[in-house]
């Protein structure tokens, strides 16, 4: 992402909430089933309010400051030390993590469409869409972003409404699933399904209004939380329990029952071919932010040889699971923790600690 890239208020929360689409897209629904049961919805609007607060603390710690991201404020707090350890953490977590989900869509196509197709050709055909759209810059994904979100969005949209006549709402009972516990205290690690939070700590030096960081931030989440409450219902209420194939696109699954009339029916390519084009902007602006956090940590005058480098690792380490099951762990468990230490616990205390830093050496500059 250049210097000349500037970011606007619907780009900036439609950047958000792509990761958050692409999950739900995936088998974050169901993770969320899995944990929480009957109970699911309820957690949903719980994690959302929680998730919703810590975009909001964000975007205070933040305050202080303006147009500098996650890598500026490690550096003002621990040197350059600091921000190349934050910034070799985010790295991973972009590149590993692409190359996981990456792996996790092409065995779902693998499964759907392609059946006698080696998973390896499917996960070149992203490669190379990553590796051409990030020649074209950031600013041109952010653009082809904001152009076919309304789309990814319509399209959970219509899957919900579509199928409400074989909805069994009283598959919501018991409201409080499992009980107060799973709900709402070991049903916080849930929260782990609005990982998009993580782009809010790069966003602001590249936003055309500072002061739509706040906007942006919980905007952001609002509509996140709000889908991801509409996929969760429209599982809860059509499957009679919880799906018991790994392999499948859970929101997949719902799309297959929509019929309109005699004429369109089997919709579900439909649906499919707009997340195939989802994935590819998610997969591309994930390898963008690695690159781009690299370039703010070298002096890298190369940006095509990053964008080749950055898309190797990410094929290769796509490979590295030996099967979906490895894959699954990887997406649900690892993610998991991974996002809760780097995206919930450690950059808000390096941002509290960087607040307090700032706050002490202001108060001496007043003494003095």
């Amino acid at each position: 992402m250049t210097q000349t890239t500037k970011i606007g208020n619907l780009e900036g929360i439609f950047l958000v909430a792509t990761v958050m689409m692409n999950h739900i897209i995936l088998n974050f629904p169901k993770t969320l089933l899995n944990t929480t049961g009957s109970g699911s919805i309820l957690n949903v609007i719980f994690i959302t309010l929680v998730a919703f607060g810590l975009a909001y603390l964000i975007y205070r710690l933040f305050k202080n400051f303006p147009n500098q991201d996650i890598l500026d404020t490690s550096e003002f707090l621990g040197g350059k030390i600091l921000k190349y350890i934050i910034g070799i953490l985010f790295i991973v977590y972009f590149l590993f993590f692409a190359s996981i989900f990456l792996r996790s869509f092409c065995e779902s196509l693998k499964i759907i469409f392609f059946p006698r197709t080696p998973v390896v050709v499917l996960i070149v055909l992203f490669i190379v869409g990553m590796i051409m759209t990030n020649k074209l810059g950031m600013h041109s994904i952010i653009r082809a972003n904001l152009m076919f979100m309304p789309l990814i969005l319509l399209s959970i949209i219509v899957i919900f409404f579509a199928n409400m006549d074989r909805f069994m709402p009283q598959r919501i009972f018991p409201i409080i699933g499992n009980g107060v516990y799973s709900t709402f205290f070991s049903g916080i690690s849930n929260l782990f399904a609005f990982s998009g939070i993580t782009l809010l700590y790069f966003i602001p030096p590249q936003l055309k209004d500072t002061l739509a960081f706040k906007r942006i931030a919980l905007s952001s989440v609002l509509l996140s939380g709000i889908w991801l409450l509409f996929s969760v219902a429209t599982l809860q209420f059509i499957f009679p329990s919880l799906l018991t194939t790994d392999e499948i696109l859970p929101l997949y699954l719902a799309s297959r029952f929509i019929e309109f009339g005699r004429f369109f029916q089997r919709l579900d390519a439909v649906f499919v071919f707009i997340w195939i084009i989802s994935m590819t902007s998610y997969l591309s602006i994930l390898l963008s932010f690695a690159i781009n956090t690299f370039k703010k940590m070298s002096t890298a005058k190369y940006p095509y040889i990053l964008v080749y480098a950055g898309a190797i690792i990410i094929f290769l380490v796509s490979l590295i699971p030996q099967n979906y099951s490895q894959v699954r762990f990887l997406e649900t468990t690892i993610y998991k923790y991974f996002v809760f230490f780097a995206s919930f616990i450690l950059s808000p205390i390096i941002l509290i600690l960087a607040n307090l830093k700032y706050k002490r050496l202001h108060k001496q500059d007043t003494n003095q």
